[in-house]
């Protein structure tokens, strides 16, 4: 029997490994590295999601999935980079509910791109509350007395976001226009961006993810004002939910979807959200976006994502559109 070489051994090992990657049904995809645009800039939740799932998918499928940062315009310059790619699965999309669902009443006809008509959807790998955070200089532990104290300087407070049509954006429109108070809002390239004028006073309170915020409350940084959702998070057990702060309206919940161009094939886009749905049940994905606070949800195909966004499309576009928020 003939005794192979090392290197023959290792050529027929990476022979193996290639062959049991998974492909696409009927195609050879992916066979070169895929780019992931994120909507929005490094460090938020959307990002997170984009860097977890696109490692796994490297490891798994053999090839690059390459994160690429697209800020601009609360998500219409990721969606329209999307909207322009060849139709064949290389070029994705990962947003937040302000690009998918928000934009629609902030932009109206001027946008260029709708989410349901503009491109194709894969799946949503997270879903993070909401949480609003004020700086302590405010003296306020409470949404009655950020009212009052709103309430008798009107117009004097801003509020940052990650930017114009962003989740945080909307979330303290939304606050202020329950409130009945007055606020100036303040966009920014990112999350960690606004963060910094509100750790630093130069702002008074910011609309984000429980994901984004939670340390800087465990920091002491800010205070945890209110969550806007039913129930309190365990990463901010202290911080009250929208109900208990007397305002049950403020319900404010983003999430993380996958698309991609329009006319992708659907086996692709099938495949994708099977091999997405697996990268989040192995433990350094889905312990990592649990410990920050997201919900994982299940059976997300590409179908219900579509129908997902749909709905949210119709219940946010109104409450956009009450508070009057828009960009120029």
């Amino acid at each position: 029997m003939a005794i192979l070489g090392a290197a023959a051994l290792a050529a027929l090992g990476l022979a193996g490994m290639a062959q049991a990657q998974p492909r696409a049904p009927g195609t050879d995809y992916p066979n070169r590295p895929v780019r992931v645009i994120v909507a929005f800039a490094p460090g938020g939740n959307a990002d997170i999601n984009a860097r977890l799932v696109s490692t796994e998918l490297g490891q798994r499928l053999g090839q690059q999935f390459v994160v690429e940062n697209r800020p601009s315009g609360g998500g219409t310059v990721a969606f329209e980079t999307v909207a322009q790619a060849p139709p064949d699965g290389y070029t994705l999309l990962v947003g937040a509910l302000g690009s998918h669902a928000l934009n629609v009443g902030l932009y109206g006809e001027r946008l260029r791109v709708h989410p349901l008509t503009g491109v194709d959807h894969i799946t949503i790998s997270s879903h993070s509350p909401i949480a609003v955070a004020v700086h302590p200089s405010l003296g306020v532990r409470t949404v009655a007395e950020f009212r009052d104290l709103l309430r008798a300087n009107p117009g004097k407070y801003e509020f940052g976001s990650s930017g114009n049509g962003s989740t945080g954006h909307i979330a303290g429109v939304m606050l202020v226009h329950l409130l009945g108070v007055q606020a100036l809002h303040v966009p920014y390239r990112g999350s960690a961006a606004a963060f910094t004028d509100l750790a630093a006073g130069r702002t008074a309170f910011q609309a984000d993810t429980i994901s984004f915020l939670a340390e800087h409350f465990r920091a002491g940084t800010v205070r945890g004002l209110v969550i806007a959702a039913p129930e309190r998070s365990p990463l901010a057990p202290e911080v009250p939910t929208s109900a208990e702060a007397g305002i049950p309206e403020f319900q404010a919940t983003t999430w993380t979807p996958w698309s991609t161009t329009l006319g992708t094939p659907q086996p692709i886009r099938q495949f994708l959200y099977e091999q997405i749905a697996e990268a989040l049940r192995t433990p350094a994905v889905r312990d990592r976006l649990l410990g920050l606070g997201n919900t994982i949800p299940e059976g997300m195909t590409p179908e219900r994502t579509r129908a997902f966004i749909a709905a949210e499309i119709e219940r946010w576009v109104p409450l956009v559109r009450a508070t009057g928020a828009r960009v120029d």
